[in-house]
């Protein structure tokens, strides 16, 4: 693989995690969200259809296996957002005897935002190892096209 092609790949992933990030954001706001735009696995998204995929090409380069973990974190959150959003609650009898609906409503939100907070900085964690392998991809294909 060319440095141009692994960087302009690399890139392209990089954009497709921000990309799936903001639509993450959009649901949490409670923006409507097709569910292709926000896959729950990290197999799934197009960042990790790049990583497992055409990607396995650069895993030879030492900051490649340092993407893993904090993508795979990236996912278990937003599914944790995901299941407290739109999972069953076992305890939605109670809560109509207890609580008003609203009010459970808001707390939801309010804990899928302290979430998403989460989620933004292992993203931002993601996004540094990503800048890493860049700067990896130039050094070792110095002179290369």
């Amino acid at each position: 693989m060319s440095k141009k092609d692994a960087l302009s790949q690399l890139r392209q992933a990089k954009s497709a995690h921000i990309r799936w990030r903001s639509y993450a954001q959009a649901l949490v706001a409670g923006i409507p969200v097709e569910q292709d735009h926000v896959p729950v696995m990290h197999t799934d998204c197009k960042f990790g259809k790049w990583y497992y995929g055409e990607g396995q090409k650069l895993s030879s380069l030492s900051s490649f296996e340092a993407i893993e973990t904090s993508h795979q974190i990236l996912h278990q959150i937003y599914m944790e957002i995901f299941r407290l959003l739109f999972g069953e609650d076992d305890r939605s009898a109670l809560k109509k005897l207890f609580g008003s609906k609203a009010s459970a409503k808001w707390k939801k939100q309010e804990q899928a935002g302290r979430l998403m907070e989460k989620l933004v900085a292992v993203s931002a964690t993601l996004l540094e190892a990503i800048g890493l392998l860049e700067q990896e991809i130039l050094d070792v294909y110095e002179g290369t096209e």
